[in-house]
């Protein structure tokens, strides 16, 4: 059980349209490699003085260290240097925000879409504030650790960076391995620089083949704040909002039949982005009411019928800050089966699970996965034991060395690192990949090879089974 609390890395510092311009901040200043060969050409008039905007969609995405469980910061201030040498432009960033980046291993969410002014910048300028991180020692015990109180950057776009008018999707990949200092090989400090981020930005993709860094909209969760018409909006984390449409093909289920039900509903949303940059819902899945809410996080030990988590998402009644990174006890006893699901999401295809091969009930739960508790009451303070409505296992991300590779590549084995979590928390090793039709893979998996995956992760009562949504 964590003792001290933890507040959120990567949870809000996308509450505001202009969170988005702070992570465009964050993106150009790794140095804008992949956004710098994607942004178009366009007007390049002084930030602030009324120029065009182009739709933008800002995304977070973490390359781990694989040990952290939880890693938080807070953005205080961003400004861009124009290119012709004028006064830097400040970006108003919210007063609260909070950003946990951990559970996002493998995958980049959406964080805020808006219009980013059209123009030409030389610098970034931002300052982190109030980082902080848990990682677990090699007993498995959690260790808290403090980052600075503040930490300002400058970083040169060299070349300089230019936004025109085409929509875009913007995804930061935070390296927390290269965010943090060691001694002796076990993490000491938090330490920010241009390596700790890595940026890319593309046009939204075809509608039909879309992935998480061109516009696929995958398990985002939220409360419905407003409802216009076809259109609603979801209000994600701890205060990010997203606008979202919808049509006669958009289904709804678990609760939910239809927008004009929407309102104050905790939902979760698959979709994608249109060419205009727009949010489409092609599916919204009703989770809990208004009264209720949901916690996101990894099970760090099984006592009994007692689940323990750290908490890395959440939504709904009850939700704040103060709740993200923290511990909560979650007792299973008495659930029905039918309350054991598995959130599929996009990717794979018309799977039937939880199956024999891939079983998530009572019985095959497991320290070391990531779920979804659901509730149908608010959400109890820091460190206390959440009602449980229902539970579903979610996507983790997890990496390290490959073997036993089958010979079509339909499998293979994936030996973690001895300090992974998955490692500490569940004393196994090695986890045994499935890739389906809908695996995103975009390197060469070759016995040897070292690689990230995120998926669904099954216990079989005897060892670790994935299947995979996306090799990186």
């Amino acid at each position: 059980m964590r003792t001290e609390h933890l507040k959120t890395f990567a949870q809000t510092a996308a509450h505001v349209a202009f969170a988005l311009m702070v992570v465009t901040g964050l993106l150009f200043s790794v140095g804008c490699g992949g956004a710098g060969s994607n942004l178009s050409a366009g007007p390049t008039p002084t930030p602030g003085t009324g120029g065009g905007a182009a739709n933008t969609q800002v995304r977070f995405g973490d390359a781990p260290a694989d040990s952290v469980i939880s890693f938080e910061v807070s953005v205080s201030s961003l400004s861009l240097t124009p290119s012709d040498g004028g006064q830097a432009v400040n970006v108003s960033v919210p007063a609260n925000n909070r950003i946990e980046l951990t559970h996002q291993s493998g995958k980049f969410e959406p964080f805020v879409t808006g219009n980013l002014p059209q123009g030409t910048f030389s610098a970034a300028n931002l300052t982190l504030v109030n980082s902080e991180l848990t990682f677990l020692n090699s007993s498995g015990v959690p260790v808290h650790i403090n980052g600075p109180a503040s930490a300002s950057i400058s970083v040169p776009l060299n070349p300089a960076v230019t936004i025109g008018g085409s929509p875009l999707v913007l995804s930061i990949d935070v390296n927390v391995a290269n965010s943090v200092t060691l001694s002796g090989g076990t993490i000491n400090g938090i330490s920010f620089g241009p390596t700790s981020f890595n940026i890319t930005a593309k046009a939204p993709g075809a509608q039909a083949n879309q992935q998480d860094d061109d516009g696929e909209i995958e398990d985002v969760q939220g409360t419905v704040t407003a409802v216009n018409g076809t259109n609603f909006t979801l209000k994600i984390g701890t205060g990010a909002s997203l606008d979202f449409t919808t049509d006669g093909a958009t289904e709804f289920k678990d609760g939910v039949t239809g927008v004009a039900a929407l309102l104050n509903q905790v939902v979760t949303v698959e979709g994608f982005t249109r060419s205009d940059g727009s949010l489409y819902a092609k599916e919204v899945e009703g989770n809990e009411n208004e009264n209720g809410g949901e916690i996101e996080g990894l099970i760090t030990s099984i006592s009994g019928t007692t689940l323990t988590i750290t908490a890395q998402d959440g939504s709904g009644n009850g939700m704040d800050d103060n709740k993200m990174g923290a511990s909560f006890s979650v007792n299973i006893a008495g659930l029905k089966a039918s309350k054991f699901r598995v959130n599929l999401g996009n990717g794979f295809g018309g799977a039937n699970l939880p199956s024999a091969s891939f079983p998530f009930d009572a019985t095959t739960i497991h320290q070391g996965q990531r779920v979804e508790v659901d509730t149908d009451v608010a959400l109890p303070p820091a460190n206390g034991n959440i009602q449980v409505d229902k539970i579903k296992l979610q996507q983790q991300g997890i990496s390290g060395s490959v073997s036993n590779l089958a010979a079509d590549g339909s499998t293979f084995d994936l030996t973690l690192a001895a300090d992974s979590a998955l490692a500490v928390i569940s004393g196994q090793t090695v986890v045994h990949v499935t890739r389906v039709a809908g695996t995103d893979s975009r390197v060469t998996v070759a016995n040897g090879s070292n690689v990230r995956v995120r998926g669904l992760l099954f216990w079989n009562g005897s060892s670790w089974q994935m299947i995979a949504r996306r090799i990186r």
